[in-house]
């Protein structure tokens, strides 16, 4: 299951093709089954970023928690949250009758993180140092979240080939998935 560079190239700008609604993106995504295991490595690629955002975001709940305490239970987080929302579209996929086109969502979506990391973190880190007034930093944040999710909704539409509302739910179950691992995640901490 090896992942060359020219493999992560090719994702990648897929990913931006697809970002730029464009569906042809999809044609340099490997869509087959190996192809969306090694869309996995996306979470790699995404983990300093992820850091980031978290110091960013979440110092005071991280700080006041014991060092081991913390990377164990962040850890396990970004492994849920890189699995449990594909675990959940598996069966969803067949319920849809979709599942022929599973391997490509789950390819199509995990590449997309890197795509919508490196949109955002530069926006986040912009917001949070206080360069911009807080209401503008805020109101950019917003913005590109709401960019991301419509996005997500381009690429779940696309990559599974349904309609503009199922997608629509699909990406708040995503959110709803995403908000319970959090919870859950601060609760332990």
């Amino acid at each position: 299951m090896t992942l060359t560079a020219r493999d992560v190239a090719y994702s990648v700008f897929g990913a931006f093709r697809l970002a730029r609604f464009d569906a042809k993106g999809l044609d340099y995504i490997d869509r087959s089954p190996e192809g969306a295991l090694r869309s996995f490595y996306a979470a790699v690629i995404v983990l300093p970023a992820y850091v980031l955002i978290l110091l960013l975001r979440n110092w005071e709940r991280i700080s006041g928690a014991p060092l081991f305490t913390a990377l164990t239970v962040e850890s396990i987080s970004y492994v849920v949250s890189w699995t449990a929302y594909p675990v959940i579209m598996h069966t969803v996929a067949s319920m849809l009758d979709r599942a022929p086109r599973y391997p490509g969502f789950v390819a199509a979506y995990n590449w997309s993180s890197v795509v919508q990391m490196a949109v955002y973190v530069p926006v986040l880190v912009l917001a949070e140092t206080g360069l911009l007034p807080e209401p503008l930093g805020e109101a950019l944040v917003f913005g590109v979240m709401m960019a991301m999710l419509t996005y997500q909704w381009f690429v779940l539409r696309t990559a599974l080939d349904i309609n503009g509302f199922m997608a629509a739910s699909l990406v708040l179950l995503d959110l709803l998935v995403s908000a319970m691992i959090s919870d859950f995640s601060d609760g332990m901490l």
